[in-house]
C-alpha cells in the first residue's frame, strides 16, 4: 500500500521529516549580480561532504575525487571558453548534519559559487539540494542514493550515480544470476540496513526481491553512529536466511563484518553488499584481513577496462596518500567532469546557463561503467549502473556484468569458520 510504513523501514513521508525538508517558499539569498551574469577569471564552486564524524573518511574520499577532476582541468589551462578562467573548490565540513548542509549551502551561494556538489549523507543532501533549488544555483550530486531527492520536480539538481533502485534491482539480478549458474537453492533473503538511505534500499530490495525468486524473512535497521549491533545481527541469526543483503557505510559495516564473524552468521548464500561502504571498500581490506576475502558488493564502482582507470588512480594515490582512492571517489570524480563540460558548453558563470547545459550533458568519457553520462528529466544519469564486486586475494575485482568483469566469480564462497582453516 502506497505510503505505507514497514517495520525497519522508513516511507517517502517520513525520509523527507528525517531530512529536514521543508517548503520551497522561502525566499532565496541574495546573490551578486556581478556572479550572475558577468564572467569572472575565477569560478567559485562549493564542495560539500563529510570531513568529521563517522563518515569522515568516506567523505574525504570523495571530496578528493571531486578535486582531482578539476586541479587536472585547471593545469591544462582552465577553462577555455571563459579565456582560462581557473576553477576554486570550496571545501565545507557537513558533519552528516542536514542543518549543517543547509547552513553550508546557503553560505557558499551568498559567497558567489555557481554550482555546488555534494552531500554523501542523502538526508543531508536532501536539504542542500532544496537551498540550490530555490535559489537557482546547480547541484551536481557526488554521492547519494535515495531515490526520494530527485522526486520533488526540481529542475537544478542532477546526479551522476545509480540510483536506490538501480543498485537494489541489479545486486537481486546478479546473485540470483549466481545462483542459477551455480544450481543453489537460495531463497530466503534477509535485510541488514542503516536507516536513512538504508531504509530507501531496503525498500526497493521488498520490491524487487520477489522479482528475482527471493523470499524477504526479516528487515532488521539501527541507528547512525552505532557501536554495537550484536542485538541487530543475533536477529539476523535467528532469521536463518539463506542470504543476507547489507546495506550501511564504512564505520559500521566494519563493525558488521566482525559481529557477523563472532556470531558465526553463514547463510550458504553469503552475506551481500548492496550499496555497502564497507565491503568494496580497500580500507575494510587493510582492517580487516582475511575476514574481507570473497566478500560480495552490489555498488558503483569504476570500469577496470576504461581508459580514464589507469591514468586517474595513480594520480589520486600520488596526490592523497592518507585516503584511499575507492569506489566513492570514481563518481565525485566523474561529477567533476560533468561541471567541467558544462562550463565549457555553456561559456558562462550564470549558474542558469551552467544548468541548462547540465542538463544537455552527453559524456562518453567518464570513469564508470555504462554509457554516456546523460540526464533524463528528473536529473538522474540514464545510463549509470552498478556492478557486483567481489574481493579476491586482497584485491578488489568486478565480477558481474560480463562486459565490465576483470575477475571470476567464486560462488558460494568460504565463510568465516573455512577461512580460518
Amino acid at each position: 500500500m502506497k505510503g505505507k510504513k514497514r517495520k525497519g523501514g522508513m516511507d517517502r513521508r517520513t525520509f523527507l521529516k528525517v531530512a529536514g525538508v521543508g517548503s520551497l517558499a522561502a525566499t532565496t539569498i541574495g546573490f551578486p549580480a556581478v556572479l550572475r551574469g558577468a564572467q569572472r577569471k575565477e569560478i567559485l564552486v562549493g564542495s560539500m561532504h563529510p570531513i568529521t564524524g563517522p563518515t569522515a573518511y568516506d567523505g574525504q574520499s570523495i571530496a578528493n575525487g571531486f578535486q582531482l577532476a578539476i586541479d587536472q582541468k585547471n593545469a591544462a589551462g582552465g577553462i577555455k571558453s571563459l579565456e582560462g578562467a581557473k576553477i576554486k573548490v570550496i571545501l565545507m565540513d557537513t558533519e552528516s548534519k542536514p542543518a549543517v548542509g543547509e547552513a553550508d549551502a546557503e553560505k557558499l551561494i551568498r559567497d558567489g559559487c555557481v554550482a555546488l556538489v555534494g552531500c554523501y549523507n542523502s538526508p543531508v543532501t536532501m536539504v542542500a539540494t532544496q537551498v540550490a533549488e530555490r535559489n537557482q544555483v546547480p547541484f551536481i550530486i557526488t554521492i547519494s542514493v535515495a531515490d526520494e531527492i530527485l522526486q520533488r520536480g526540481f529542475k537544478y539538481c542532477f546526479r551522476v550515480q545509480p540510483d536506490s533502485t538501480n543498485m537494489s534491482e541489479l545486486t537481486c539480478k546478479y546473485i540470483r544470476q549466481l545462483a542459477d549458474m551455480k544450481k543453489m537453492d537460495v531463497k530466503k533473503l534477509a535485510l541488514m540496513h542503516i536507516s536513512g538511505f538504508g531504509s530507501s534500499i531496503a525498500n526497493k530490495l521488498t520490491q524487487f526481491g520477489p522479482k528475482y525468486g527471493f523470499q524477504i524473512v526479516g528487515d532488521v535497521s539501527y541507528g547512525y553512529g552505532v557501536s554495537d549491533l550484536t542485538t541487530e545481527i543475533s536477529k539476523i541469526k535467528e532469521m536463518n536466511p539463506d542470504v543476507v543483503f547489507d546495506t550501511g557505510y564504512l564505520a559500521d559495516g566494519i563493525l558488521k563484518l566482525r559481529t557477523y564473524a563472532n556470531l558465526k552468521v553463514e547463510p550458504k548464500g553469503g552475506i551481500i553488499g548492496c550499496s555497502n561502504g564497507a565491503y568494496s571498500n580497500p580500507t575494510t581490506i587493510k582492517e580487516l584481513g582475511s575476514l574481507t576475502e570473497y566478500l560480495m558488493d552490489g555498488n558503483y564502482y569504476f570500469n577496470p577496462k576504461g581508459v580514464l582507470t589507469a591514468k586517474v588512480i595513480p594520480e589520486y594515490k600520488e596526490k592523497f596518500p592518507n585516503v584511499a582512492f575507492q569506489s566513492h571517489s570514481v563518481h565525485a570524480y566523474d561529477a567533476g567532469l560533468v561541471l567541467i563540460d558544462a562550463l565549457e558548453r555553456a561559456a558562462s558563470t550564470d549558474p542558469r546557463k551552467i544548468r541548462d547545459a547540465i542538463a544537455r550533458t552527453s559524456l562518453k568519457l567518464h570513469m564508470a561503467p555504462g554509457g554516456p553520462i546523460e540526464f533524463d528529466a528528473t536529473g538522474q544519469n540514464v545510463n549509470a549502473m552498478i556492478t557486483l564486486q567481489q574481493i579476491q586475494k586482497g584485491d578488489i575485482k568486478v565480477v558481474l556484468p560480463d562486459e565490465y568483469a576483470d575477475a571470476t566469480p567464486v560462488y558460494p564462497y568460504p565463510m568465516w569458520g573455512e577461512k580460518a582453516r
